[in-house]
């Protein structure tokens, strides 16, 4: 089994999942015989990640959020209970396919950047450098026509 907790329809769930908040991400880690993989923000910090599994199988994992760098180093932690709650709360039948680690939010870290205003200012640099290229490249071709 790939996941910790068995359910007998993984449709089902994912359109439980969607209407508690739960959004599809095109940047995601896939892993083997994953189906689906949903993103909730629980604050400003942290988000969870919902998988389900070709065999059934969900599991659930809290991370740092996608809108800070750290997200790609932090790494995430299980987070089975906060998806046994929406199960339970939508009395949807499901079994604990593997144990069940007791989860809580990692320490927050150090550090947190988000990495779309870099990307604006990334790009703000690249277009002033490509627009003093090519006026200096403009300034050559005219000086060189004068001689």
């Amino acid at each position: 089994m790939s996941g910790r907790v068995w359910v007998p329809c993984l449709d089902c769930v994912k359109d439980v999942l969607v209407k508690e908040g739960f959004r599809d991400t095109l940047l995601q880690v896939w892993k083997p015989g994953q189906v689906f993989g949903l993103v909730k923000p629980l604050d400003d910090t942290y988000e969870v990640h919902v998988r389900g599994y070709q065999d059934g199988t969900l599991d659930a994992e809290i991370e740092v959020s996608r809108e800070y760098l750290e997200h790609l180093v932090y790494g995430s932690y299980p987070y089975d209970h906060y998806l046994l709650e929406i199960l339970k709360r939508h009395n949807i039948p499901h079994k604990v396919a593997k144990p069940i680690e007791s989860a809580q939010k990692p320490p927050k870290p150090a550090t947190l950047i988000p990495w779309k205003p870099l990307l604006l200012i990334a790009a703000v640099v690249g277009v002033i450098a490509f627009i003093a290229s090519t006026s200096s490249s403009d300034g050559d071709k005219e000086e060189s026509r004068r001689r």
